[in-house]
């Protein structure tokens, strides 16, 4: 008995040791991709950008007012992606905080806030929200959808 116990023991921290470091692994390689998707916004080279997003990526924004909330049309990147690519003045800097991840090893969410400057002014924050999914191997951004507010930033 004291063995089926303790075989019982040892198999569930396994489980829960090897479960623990692919959870670990998969935050630390998206935590990655967000950091190359932010630096290639920051220096206009989509090259850093492109190969994160799974072919079918959806973009949203929410804009938040005193009126109301209002939501973007469901969009695919390459609007994102030919202002980042086209950008020859500007520098588009989000700074990213409080960055979550949550992962069962084929999905991922990564949830952060966020402060937008154009140039070194303050444009606006919000919340980012990426999707991920893992396609043969390899974690991909499927959707992403922020939210946008002028207001209360600090």
């Amino acid at each position: 008995m004291k063995r089926i116990l303790f075989l019982s023991t040892f198999t569930l921290l396994f489980y829960f040791s090897a479960f623990t470091q692919n959870h670990h692994s998969d935050s630390v390689h998206i935590a990655g991709i967000i950091q190359d998707v932010f630096d290639g916004m920051r220096e206009s080279d989509t090259t850093k950008m492109a190969p994160h997003m799974h072919s079918d990526v959806k973009m949203q924004s929410l804009s938040v007012n005193g009126i109301g909330n209002k939501v973007s049309q469901l969009t695919g990147p390459q609007g994102w992606l030919n202002a980042i690519a086209n950008n020859t003045d500007a520098i588009y800097d989000e700074q990213v905080d409080n960055l979550r991840i949550l992962s069962d090893g084929a999905v991922a969410t990564a949830w952060m806030d966020y402060k937008f400057y154009l140039d070194k002014e303050l444009s606006h924050c919000g919340v980012n929200s990426f999707q991920f999914i893992k396609v043969d191997g390899k974690w991909k951004i499927i959707y992403i959808i922020d939210s946008r507010k002028k207001q209360n930033c600090h």
